[in-house]
């Protein structure tokens, strides 16, 4: 197995979410592909989530500057996603009504494209702003230079750094989840879902010295779950879009029968939420049961029973 530091796995990390930011943006400026911008969003969200793993490596002011500036990009960037979100998913609701019955559902599509093109414009200002420029310039000066290599952090084992950040996540991720249930509000679902992704992040940083068969199981494991969490999250979101969005029709004189057309829409989702919180809570025993508990055991080698 690969002997590295903490500070050589979090500027490995840190780089390849960097160089895929980058990568990103001219697609995203384009704005013609909605793939480029859910990358970059995902690369972003995992620099972010890497900054609170490593937060040891960096003076308090520089981890504060990076942690405002990648949270920024996260903000610019998510009305759009959104919207591309939620136009994926117009095929699946024109599935949902009755063929002579679709067509109703036409002046909402108009106003997400309108929505949409709006929103585009104002990503690209913000995408060619000399502050984007400015955070990732100094965000790679600071990689390549030496200041993650200052600190007591700097030099411990990554092996042995990750193993204990991973087993105390996956602790955490264990109990609460048993105390998820039916009656469990939907926000702490979400929550939940974020916990089990940065549990899962932080493993894939460590992977260059702690992979092998069970920990790509773990992995996956935790994917799987994390998917159905997801699937749960997305169909309350667009429930919550559609009566939004539903709102601007009315005002905006849309017929009545698009606005029974978006109602049982809302209905369909409603449904469909209430059967992925059910999978969501037959998921979450796998991380809850003994048997997972003994693979991390195994995999990282550390206590995970108190």
């Amino acid at each position: 197995m690969v002997q590295q530091t903490v500070s050589e796995i979090a500027r490995e990390t840190f780089l390849i979410q960097l160089q895929a930011i980058q990568a990103q943006l001219p697609g995203c400026i384009e704005g013609k592909d909605p793939i480029h911008l859910h990358d970059l969003r995902v690369a972003n969200r995992r620099t972010r989530a890497a900054l609170i793993e490593f937060k040891g490596l960096f003076p308090g002011e520089v981890f504060n500057t990076y942690q405002d500036n990648f949270r920024w990009i996260h903000q610019v960037t998510g009305e759009v996603r959104d919207l591309d979100v939620t136009l994926q998913q117009f095929p699946i609701y024109q599935k949902q009504l009755i063929k002579g019955t679709r067509s109703t559902i036409k002046p909402l599509k108009t106003l997400l494209e309108d929505k949409r093109e709006k929103a585009q414009l104002q990503l690209v200002k913000d995408l060619e702003l000399d502050h984007l420029g400015g955070i990732l310039s100094s965000w790679a000066d600071l990689l390549q230079g030496d200041r993650l290599d200052k600190t007591s952090l700097s030099l411990e084992s990554a092996r042995e750094y990750g193993s204990r950040r991973i087993v105390k996540r996956y602790l955490q991720v264990k109990k609460k989840g048993g105390r998820l249930n039916k009656k469990t509000p939907a926000e702490a679902f979400h929550t939940y879902r974020i916990s089990i992704k940065k549990l899962r992040y932080l493993m894939e940083f460590f992977r260059p010295v702690l992979g092998n068969d069970q920990f790509s199981s773990l992995r996956t494991g935790l994917k799987t779950v994390q998917d159905a969490f997801g699937a749960f999250q997305d169909a309350e979101v667009q429930e919550n879009n559609i009566r939004s969005l539903a709102g601007e029709l009315y005002q905006q004189g849309a017929p009545i029968d698009t606005l029974l057309t978006l109602g049982h829409l809302v209905g369909y989702l409603e449904k469909k939420g209430r059967k992925n919180k059910k999978t969501c809570l037959r998921q979450v025993r796998w991380i809850t049961e003994d048997a997972t508990g003994r693979a991390f055991q195994t995999c990282f080698q550390y206590p995970v029973g108190q």
